[in-house]
């Protein structure tokens, strides 16, 4: 089923309830009908500012209600998005809106300044505009003091091989590079979300799902939200992402849902006995951008009386985000499964899991994911229109390592860089992880390879107990070896007080974490 993103919302416009509550934003409802008018609104404010059908369109900005809409007014014109975490420094903004073409950039009062002198510095000065209302710059707010007619700039919705967002990605290699998304592209996004969304409400039985929101909405994270968007659900989100305000606005939204990278729930675990607001209505966490442990699972269930759906999503920029998933029923199912994915049954992707040498592998066996597909964009871009690297075939290595169960389902085992290579095996470090969580006591782990002499690298575990836990070395051993062969034992255990996160969504910071490893045995082999 492969269609624009252009095509879904028109679709959905003409058979929605328009009185449906689509968006919470702090205290501020938004029905269905106010999102559209204001898709319409910004689409004629855009017009005004030269926006046209292959226009650039940079944006960074806080968490706000326009976010969504803007997306959709630059899409139904055929425009290009360009979004990018408000936090990131200016120069490397502008600097990435300037290899991207960007004509316009639309940020915040308090950013533009700073933004526009990065951009002179570099000899890039697009138009600005904020969202906001204001005086002092151009400003999208409200609708357009004269008439426009917006059906004159409207693109085709069948144009399906136009650029439409632009996202950096580290690939495999580590070096920043662009890709850009087509219409195609992130509209077999749409239908991955919605599928999966789909699947999510058959297991909880809710109606209208109402979605709390804890990732940053003004980057590529507003592709993922397609899926509640057009299922009839209702996105709630605030700008005020303290824990305790996110359970504050929980709680009034009566949300069903919480949407989140796992660090982020691990800072509301820490409010567990801090808080007195009601969470009954959460039945369903949804994560993604990082490995969801079942003992986070376990200790959730503690904070949220009534969750007992877990929803994971897994892809890459290249592929416009997600293309496989999971969906689990906590009381039902293996919570040991967290690692479990399967691509969606309404969109066209394939995938290989092959070796070394491309040869894909056996049921049961070990490679890296090879993905193809409508989700998958052409390669990697000089420009957003001229192309620098094809993947071979429209085949993309994702530098994925996983476990094929069949053609369509794999156990995801962990980024190919941070494999461990101890005495000529391969070890999974998230394997070993998903071990040492299972001892009783044990709150989280992360685990590296460490350069060393005698084997290649030493298996190297960082681990967290629970508060008041007296689990030791000893008993981590133990529950390791009932499931793990001997050449995938730590070789070391090292217990902190937290698994060192990476700003942003909080991934696991695995390079700071191996680093502490290498200097803890410098100290080790030089006394």
């Amino acid at each position: 089923m492969v269609k624009t993103l252009n095509e879904i919302y028109m679709e959905y416009v003409d058979k929605i309830d328009k009185d449906y509550k689509a968006l919470v934003f702090n205290d501020t409802e938004v029905t269905f009908f106010g999102f559209v008018k204001r898709v319409d609104e910004l689409a004629r404010q855009l017009v005004r500012l030269g926006v046209r059908e292959g226009t650039g369109v940079g944006y960074s900005l806080m968490n706000c209600a326009d976010i969504m809409p803007l997306f959709f007014a630059i899409s139904r014109l055929g425009a290009y998005a360009f979004p990018l975490f408000h936090a990131f420094p200016p120069s490397y903004k502008m600097t990435c809106y300037k290899n991207a073409e960007i004509s316009l950039v639309i940020t915040d009062t308090d950013l533009i300044e700073d933004m526009k002198k990065a951009g002179k510095e570099i000899g890039f000065e697009p138009d600005f505009a904020v969202l906001n209302e204001s005086e002092q710059y151009e400003t999208l707010w409200g609708d357009v003091s004269e008439p426009i007619d917006l059906g004159a700039y409207l693109v085709d919705i069948h144009k399906g091989d136009i650029p439409l967002m632009i996202g950096m990605s580290s690939g495999t290699t580590g070096i920043p590079k662009m890709v850009a998304m087509s219409q195609t592209n992130v509209g077999s996004e749409a239908i991955v979300m919605i599928n999966f969304e789909k699947n999510n409400d058959k297991l909880t039985g809710i109606k209208d799902n109402c979605k709390m929101i804890a990732f940053p909405f003004s980057t590529s994270v507003v592709l993922t939200l397609f899926g509640t968007f057009f299922d009839h659900g209702t996105i709630c989100l605030t700008d005020n992402m303290t824990p305790m305000n996110f359970l504050n606005m929980a709680q009034k939204c009566k949300a069903s849902s919480f949407m989140s990278p796992p660090a982020f729930l691990e800072s509301l675990l820490l409010l567990k006995e801090q808080h007195s607001f009601n969470l009954e209505n959460v039945k369903m966490l949804e994560c993604g951008m990082d490995f969801f442990s079942p003992s986070l699972a376990r200790r959730m269930s503690e904070l949220l009386p009534n969750f007992h759906v877990y929803a994971g999503g897994y892809g890459l920029v290249e592929t416009c985000n997600v293309y496989m998933y999971k969906n689990m029923d906590i009381p039902n199912d293996n919570i040991q499964d967290t690692a479990r994915y399967e691509l969606s049954d309404m969109a066209e992707n394939v995938i290989r899991v092959c070796d070394e040498h491309g040869n894909e592998v056996n049921e049961g066996e070990v490679g890296e994911i090879y993905v193809k597909g409508p989700n998958v964009v052409a390669g990697y871009m000089e420009t957003p229109t001229k192309l620098k690297e094809a993947f071979p075939d429209g085949w993309l290595r994702t530098g994925d390592i996983a476990r094929k169960v069949s053609d369509r389902v794999v156990y995801l085992l962990g980024r190919k860089k941070y494999f461990i290579k101890r005495g000529g095996k391969s070890v999974s470090p998230i394997a070993v992880q998903a071990e040492i969580n299972k001892t009783e006591g044990i709150k989280d782990s992360a685990v590296v390879g460490v350069p060393h002499p005698l084997f290649g690298e030493m298996i190297w575990a960082f681990v967290v107990k629970e508060e008041g836990s007296d689990a030791g070395v000893k008993e981590i051993k133990q529950t390791c070896k009932k499931n793990l062969p001997y050449y995938m034992l730590p070789d070391q255990i090292t217990f902190i007080d937290d698994i060192p996160k990476k700003s942003g969504v909080g991934k696991v910071d695995f390079d700071t974490i191996r680093n502490m490893g290498a200097e803890e045995l410098r100290k080790i082999t030089s006394n």
